[in-house]
């Protein structure tokens, strides 16, 4: 019985002396953790707008930015366009320095890389007083650098590595960058590319089969395929200046635009309006009322210009320009070849003959000397109900006899679904085509196109337009029998 107290007293004693353990643990975790927070001193604070001066020695270079009347410029330029919010980036950084760990009476500066700083900041306030911030050394291993204040050889800091590296920076980081105008491709309705060896222009047209219209620098002209149109203007959406270069206009031709390549984009845009209107009412109660504003939307035409120059001595950019009063900046090759780089078969279209038949007022297809006259003819039916209602009822006809719908679709499907797999100027045909095919709207399209056979794979596909395209012989004659059987099946 005695010992089986004695076990339990024992048992009691170790949990306390094990709590006891844990206890101090804690208390002491508890006071280190109190001990490295309060390792982090504030070295440096001034408010932002107490500062007057600031110059700043990185790379090599000297920058002052002077503060006054709630703005900021640059010392050496003042005419320099200054982005406001980049230089009050950099003033953040120095507004409150903290440091991690100071190091008492240093053997050597140069240890640290304060003997020859790679940055200095010298912070002026509105009395006139300057502290000098000079940093060096980057220790890696815990994210900080080596910083001295005021030329202090007593002291060295160890700070976030964040302000060295935010201090180092090229002039052109803090210019104010002009926003090149977001166009959203549906809204354009021309774009004119003037190049030395001459002009091209792409440009709505309500004559054009296409509703687009491609002109080469030659003056020869193509209806431009909509899908094509589509994807080139996609090109215009995200354009962007990537750095800036100088504001001085007399350095033109120092980068190509004294004669540069010259890109006018024509778009529109919705733009908000008010009109205020009054009505006369016979209520009271409503001619009591104020006149009301009303938002409405009006379409706004709108045109930018840009200015290209040669190319930057790696080839990965342009100089560029907008027309008025801009700064020269750099902009992405890959971004602006695909909007310069153009000619007439990026926007022809693959399609041998692409007209949707409702569109048309006849289409007639030449068959061994057969003639065959295709028309959509509308009547108006009366309704079964007793209303008296009418509907209107569409019919497929060839020669004035109706031809089913599937029958004509068949055929009608392959033609506008024929593709070309290239095309030859010089290939000329031989007799007489297989079918002639005339795609005819009055006021509007008139266009033939003839089908011969060329070799053994290919059929030579001539239109009015002087297109000779080569097509699989394959597809043609799948038409042909197609068309034929159609025909017999309408007789």
């Amino acid at each position: 019985m005695k010992n089986k107290k004695g076990l339990i007293v024992g048992i009691v004693i170790l949990i306390l002396l094990l709590g006891a353990y844990f206890l101090l643990r804690y208390l002491n975790l508890d006071e280190e953790k109190t001990e490295e927070e309060d390792a982090e001193e504030t070295v440096f604070q001034i408010d932002a707008e107490d500062i007057s001066d600031i110059e700043i020695v990185s790379g090599g270079n000297t920058f002052d930015f002077s503060h006054g009347d709630d703005t900021w410029s640059y010392v050496q330029d003042e005419n320099f366009p200054l982005s406001e919010s980049a230089i009050l980036n950099k003033v953040s950084t120095l507004t409150s320095i903290s440091s991690s760990r100071i190091i008492e009476d240093p053997e050597n500066l140069e240890d640290y890389g304060l003997e020859d700083p790679e940055v200095t900041a010298t912070v002026t306030d509105a009395q006139g007083e300057q502290t000098k911030l000079a940093l060096g050394s980057t220790n890696d291993a815990v994210s900080g650098c080596y910083m001295s204040l005021n030329d202090d050889a007593s002291k060295i800091y160890l700070v976030d590595t964040s302000l060295k590296t935010n201090l180092q920076f090229e002039l052109g980081d803090l210019a104010e960058k002009e926003e090149i105008p977001s166009i959203t491709g549906s809204t354009i309705t021309s774009v004119k590319i003037q190049k030395p060896e001459g002009t091209a222009s792409l440009y709505q047209d309500g004559t054009s089969e296409t509703g687009w219209t491609f002109e080469d620098t030659d003056g020869s002209q193509i209806p431009a395929d909509s899908s094509l149109v589509s994807t080139y203007m996609d090109n215009f959406s995200a354009l962007s200046w990537t750095d800036y270069v100088t504001y001085d206009q007399s350095t033109l031709e120092t980068y190509g635009l004294a004669d540069p390549v010259t890109i006018t984009v024509d778009y529109q845009v919705e733009e908000e309006t008010e009109d205020s209107d009054s009505e006369e009412t016979e209520s009271s109660e409503e001619s009591a009322e104020e006149d009301e504003e009303e938002e409405s939307t009006v379409t706004v035409a709108k045109q930018m210009v840009m200015l290209l120059g040669k190319q930057t001595e790696d080839q990965n950019y342009y100089y560029g320009k907008l027309q008025e009063n801009s700064c020269i900046y750099t902009i992405g090759v890959s971004s602006i070849q695909g909007i310069t780089d153009v000619e007439k078969e990026d926007f022809l279209t693959t399609k041998v003959a692409d007209y949707t038949f409702a569109d048309l007022d006849t289409v007639t297809f030449t068959r061994n000397g057969e003639t065959y006259v295709a028309k959509l003819e509308t009547t108006e039916v009366e309704s079964e109900e007793e209303d008296g209602e009418t509907t209107e009822e569409t019919r497929y006809m060839i020669n004035d006899k109706e031809i089913k719908l599937t029958d004509f679709i068949n055929f009608y499907n392959m033609i506008t679904a024929m593709t070309w797999q290239s095309q030859d100027e010089n290939a000329q045909p031989s007799g007489e085509p297989d079918m002639t095919i005339n795609f005819y709207k009055q006021g509007g399209i008139n266009v033939t196109v003839d089908y011969y056979p060329y070799d053994t794979n290919f059929y030579l596909v001539i239109d009015s337009k002087g297109n000779h395209s080569l097509v699989n012989k394959m597809d043609v004659r799948e038409f042909l029998e197609a068309f034929d059987t159609a025909m017999e099946e309408l007789e």
